[in-house]
């Protein structure tokens, strides 16, 4: 009879910090930045106010590794390799439109997207968190011309980062009116958007 290994202590630890980190995304989205406390985090995650603390020095930490957890993950690793797969920009334009309002509608964006725009607000008043946010938000710039922006358009006459700071603007601003009025601002959208974008630029032969 096979006998059940004891978790080691990193192990436990590891177990420990990612229940913490999955319980802080649900409270913060339904609690709010503000309104949410540690204990409730450490409530929802079956775990002592203790060992958030063990893991996390502060409320802006835990909420800064909630975002790297995320951003980290299998849903922001599979963007990235759809953006660097090499496809032809006009295809990848109308792929990544499909891809992103299938995330959308599947739902498991939401709480992700509340926190990330309170987190953000927070973060123009918290100097110490801004510092940290800009740069999981605007990690280093890619070169050349964006996979987005198709040869001809528009953003591919800006520089890779500034045409990523547009495209970023329109992923949050588009998540938070979907959030907001899914009647008015319908996630098939965001790829009408795109092609606009991405379209030629009038003067382009």
């Amino acid at each position: 009879m096979a006998v059940a290994e004891r978790l080691t202590r990193q192990e436990q630890r590891e177990r420990n910090r990612l229940k913490l980190l999955e319980a802080a995304e649900k409270v913060f989205a339904e609690r709010g930045i503000q309104g949410a406390s540690i204990d409730e985090v450490a409530a929802e995650a079956g775990l002592t106010k203790g060992a958030v603390y063990s893991n996390f020095a502060s409320k802006e930490e835990l909420l800064i590794e909630v975002m790297r957890h995320r951003l980290g993950g299998e849903a922001r690793a599979q963007a990235d390799r759809l953006l660097h797969s090499g496809r032809d920009s006009e295809a990848l334009v109308e792929e990544f439109g499909r891809y992103w309002a299938e995330r959308v509608r599947g739902g498991d964006q939401e709480a992700f997207a509340q926190m990330t725009v309170e987190l953000m607000i927070h973060a123009t008043r918290n100097p110490a968190v801004r510092e940290q946010l800009v740069d999981l938000v605007f990690p280093t710039a890619g070169e050349g011309r964006h996979p987005l922006s198709p040869p001809g358009s528009a953003l591919a006459g800006l520089p890779y980062e500034q045409a990523d700071a547009i495209l970023k603007s329109l992923d949050i601003g588009m998540r938070l009116l979907v959030l907001l009025a899914p009647e008015r601002c319908p996630p098939e959208l965001f790829a009408t958007a795109l092609r606009l974008l991405a379209a030629p630029r009038p003067d382009h032969p």
